[in-house]
């Protein structure tokens, strides 16, 4: 089950990802454009998995009292 993970777009400036390799055969995802990227991992399937990770926004006392 060799199944290909899409990357999400940048978190920052919504444009396309890329997977890289570093010349320590490390693993990162860039944003083609603005350069935002993942810590350096051991595998592609980390760094994929850390940039598709998206933190929900909390919860504001505004919504709260709705």
């Amino acid at each position: 089950m060799n199944r290909e993970i899409k990357l999400k777009n940048c978190p920052f400036c919504g444009n396309d990802a890329y997977l890289a390799e570093s010349w320590e055969q490390t693993k990162i995802v860039q944003c083609a454009v603005c350069g935002c990227h993942t810590v350096h991992y051991a595998n592609k399937l980390d760094a994929i998995e850390a940039w598709n990770r998206r933190v929900s926004a909390p919860e504001t006392s505004e919504k709260k009292s709705r």
